[in-house]
Formats: C-alpha cells, sequence, structure tokens
C-alpha cells in the first residue's frame, strides 16, 4: 500500500530492531542512504543493522557511520521490520527472504525507481525524485531532527551520484535544495568529490582506455562498447573500477543513447542502457532488467560474444528504428 511520509515514519518509530538493505552491487545512493537511515532510527532509539550484497565501492568507505554487513544471508531473528532501500522487488537486494520472514515483519519499501512493484505494508515510491537520499531527507525534516555532518554527507553523496554529479535530467530545483541545505548541515562538497571522483587508480584507467577502444557507434547515433574478462586481467582491475565508463559514451557528439557491457564472472553480463530522450525501460524490462526511462540495465547469463553482438544489435534497432 502508498503510504505518506508521515504515515511511514510514525510506523519505523513504534518498532525496535530493523532490517535495511539496499540493492545488490551497492552504489552510492543505497549505501548513502542506508547509513543515514540508520543514524536516524538510533537517534530515535531504534536498533538497526545494514546488510548488504557486494562489495562496497573502495571510494564509498568513507560512508559506514553505523557499519555495513556483507552476511551470505542476513540474520532475521528478534526483527520486527524490515526496508528495503531501491529494490524493485525483494529480490533485487540479492538476498533471499521467504514468504514467512517477511509476513511476520512489517515491510518498507523505499525508491525512485518506475518499475518498483509495491510489495511493501508502507511504500513510499517516487520516481520524480532524484534518488531515495532526497526520501530520507524528508524523515529528518518531519522529525525536526538537525542533521549531523556525517548525515548530512551520505545523503548528499546519494544525491551527487546518482543525479551525474548534478548534470542529469533528474536534477530538479527541489533536488539542488536540498543539496543546498545538507551542505549547510556540515556536509563538505569538495571532500566528497575527492572521496569519490578524485582517488581513481592506475588500472582503472587502463582498463578505461582499453573499453574505449571497443566503441562502436551503429545506426549513426547508437554507441556501444565492452570489457570483457581479458581486458580486466590485463590491467589488473576489478569490476567496481568500471563506475560510470557508460558516460564516456553517453557523451560522444552526435550519440542519442549508449550501451554498455561488462563481462562479470560465471558466464554473467551486466548491461547498462542510457538515452538522452527515448524511454529505455521498456526494452531492459522485455530482457528482464529495469532501472529508470533515461538509464536502465540488466544481469543475463551466457555467451560474451554472442550476446554482445545481438544485444547492441537490438539495442540499435529499438533506438532508431526503420534506420
Amino acid at each position: 500500500m502508498d503510504r505518506s511520509i508521515t504515515e511511514t515514519v510514525a510506523a519505523l518509530a513504534s518498532l525496535k530492531n530493523v532490517l535495511i538493505t539496499g540493492h545488490a552491487g551497492p552504489d552510492g545512493d543505497s549505501i548513502g542512504s542506508g547509513q543515514a537511515l540508520a543514524s536516524f532510527l538510533k537517534r530515535l532509539g531504534i536498533r538497526s543493522l545494514v546488510c548488504q550484497s557486494g562489495a562496497i565501492p573502495r571510494e564509498l568507505a568513507f560512508l559506514e557511520l553505523t557499519g555495513i554487513k556483507r552476511p551470505d544471508r542476513p540474520a532475521m531473528s528478534g526483527r520486527d521490520g524490515i526496508i528495503f532501500l531501491e529494490c524493485c522487488t525483494p529480490d533485487r537486494s540479492g538476498f533471499t527472504f521467504t514468504k514467512e520472514e517477511l509476513g511476520s515483519l512489517e515491510v518498507f519499501n523505499i525508491d525512485h525507481h518506475p518499475d518498483n512493484r509495491k510489495y511493501g505494508d508502507y511504500n513510499i515510491v517516487d520516481p520524480g525524485v532524484s534518488s531515495v537520499a532526497e526520501i530520507i531527507y524528508q524523515f529528518f525534516v518531519l522529525r525536526r531532527l538537525p542533521l549531523l555532518k556525517n548525515e548530512a554527507a551520505a545523503l548528499l553523496t546519494g544525491i551527487v551520484t546518482d543525479t551525474g554529479r548534478f548534470s542529469q535530467k533528474n536534477t530538479t530545483p527541489e533536488c539542488l535544495d536540498i543539496a543546498a541545505a545538507l551542505m549547510r548541515a556540515g556536509a563538505d562538497i569538495s571532500k566528497l568529490y575527492n572521496h569519490i571522483y578524485g582517488s581513481q587508480k592506475p588500472a582503472r584507467i587502463r582498463l578505461l582506455a582499453e573499453t574505449l577502444g571497443t566503441i562502436e557507434i551503429l545506426k549513426g547515433s547508437v554507441a556501444c562498447m565492452h570489457t570483457n574478462r581479458k581486458m580486466f586481467e590485463r590491467c589488473g582491475a576489478v569490476y567496481d573500477d568500471t563506475k560510470d565508463f557508460i558516460s564516456y559514451a553517453r557523451d560522444l557528439d552526435g550519440v542519442e543513447a549508449a550501451c554498455y557491457i561488462r563481462e562479470g564472472e560465471e558466464g554473467k553480463l551486466h548491461v547498462n542502457f542510457r538515452s538522452l530522450r527515448k524511454n529505455i525501460l521498456p526494452f531492459a524490462k522485455k530482457l528482464g532488467g529495469g532501472g529508470h526511462k533515461l538509464a536502465s540495465g540488466m544481469t543475463v547469463s551466457g555467451d560474451f560474444d554472442k550476446l554482445r553482438k545481438t544485444l547492441t544489435r537490438d539495442f540499435a534497432a529499438y533506438v532508431r528504428p526503420g534506420k
């Protein structure tokens, strides 16, 4: 059921022991929002545990205000609530929860993706905001809790990373107002930028150079590029080093959409799509993915080279049909 922020915060305040989890492969918004929310609950006298599936990116380690656990499966004993952040379904967290487990808890579903299934007892799903961080900020406002410096930094990280450093269409006047309020609360945007973007490893730069060399322009304005396992090994890089690589393809002059394919472990391909205007979410959803209208993605399994050729061809045909 859709709930207001007032109803949701009131329900949270009645709990005693909560599990917080974001989506698998956590990013700045998932981690920043989770850490700020855990701190918020602590100040209300509520115990919480933050669990994430997947490695915490090195550049975001500074956000661990309350600690982040990475278990194979979160311990559920003694909990009376669970909060999913940026998870269109519970499985998006990377953890498996039984119906019995979820049925015994108050389930909170907080997201800004339009494909969210609204599976919670309390759903706050707002595709009009830039990030979940914007929603969590409103929790502090509602309870009239002055933001601590580290809480403000965590929330600002979520906004900065999910807006592409305030460069994407989800950068609204309201988003900028909140960012300004977070800075007034003590978040140092210069230090934040240095943490996230100013500590790049040589291995990442080597991998970026190789990846840019794979760019192909299909149908005149669709840029596609890829990174395979051999490239990772040759450069001494890891999966997290590919963050934001797709921006280089999307930002090429004359390009209206981009596709970036990475070869992961165990035959998995991680695919990102970006678009300047055309809604690409239906294309991603048809293949089992999700996201936003102009930024979506998916994970599939199979032969890397075969799937890469098929996906790039089909994506270009979707973006520019009949061209």
